[in-house]
């Protein structure tokens, strides 16, 4: 969550100078701020109506750093703004113009981009099981590469599961997401599961789906039982 705030206050910086340039061209110098502020309100939006769920805490997060940079930028507004020199239009800022934007979309484009090392191995649906309950359990390929195999209970029958993001930070975090299945009706009666390969497994390893449910392993659910 600190690496989106962190990416929030990058991209607020980034929007914030960019829509200062702008105002300096009319003299209104307020809308900086204000757009800044405006888009992390956008931000909020998108993450309550569109993604929701406990996967809507990074947006949050993100929205929080651009909302500082709108509030900082306010606060700083007289500073920016003291002399004749500070007012006018710079060919460097010209110029920026062009490239802000470039950068803006740069930095989108690799940060959901980035940390995909994980791909699809196999995915389907499994008949249910007496009481069984959703886990993960891992396991190693031939090439030494690590599968995680995530298998949904009897709640998730009918259903369809696919993976939202793999966060490879100080330890793996892997996030699924579950929704309505489009399949025929002869997986009414199963759950779904998927075996997601990875390079590596950051120890410790969470298992958890976007509405914020912690899968247990196949040794804890075993133990259990």
């Amino acid at each position: 969550m600190y690496t989106a705030l962190a990416d929030g206050l990058f991209l607020g910086l980034l929007i914030f100078s960019f829509f200062f340039i702008i105002s300096k061209f009319k003299g209104v110098y307020f809308l900086a701020p204000l757009l800044t502020f405006l888009t992390a309100l956008g931000v909020v939006l998108y993450s309550i109506i569109i993604v929701r769920g406990f996967e809507a805490m990074g947006y949050l997060f993100l929205a929080g750093g651009i909302f500082l940079i709108s509030v900082l930028g306010t606060a700083l507004l007289p500073l920016l703004t003291k002399s004749e020199k500070l007012r006018k239009v710079s060919l460097w800022e010209k110029i920026a113009l062009f490239v802000l934007p470039v950068v803006f979309f740069a930095t989108i484009f690799i940060a959901t981009s980035a940390g995909k090392g994980y791909w699809i191995v196999n995915e389907g649906h499994a008949v249910v099981q007496n009481e069984m309950e959703s886990y993960y359990s891992l396991s190693t390929d031939s090439n030494g590469d690590k599968e995680i195999y995530v298998k949904l209970g009897k709640e998730y029958k009918g259903e369809k599961v696919e993976v939202q993001e793999v966060n490879q930070n100080d330890d793996t975090e892997v996030v699924v997401h579950v929704m309505e299945s489009e399949s025929n009706e002869n997986n009414a009666n199963k759950a779904p599961f998927i075996i997601i390969g990875l390079d590596e497994i950051k120890e410790p390893l969470t298992v958890r789906t976007t509405e914020g449910e912690e899968l247990p392993s196949v040794l804890e659910v075993t133990s259990g039982q």
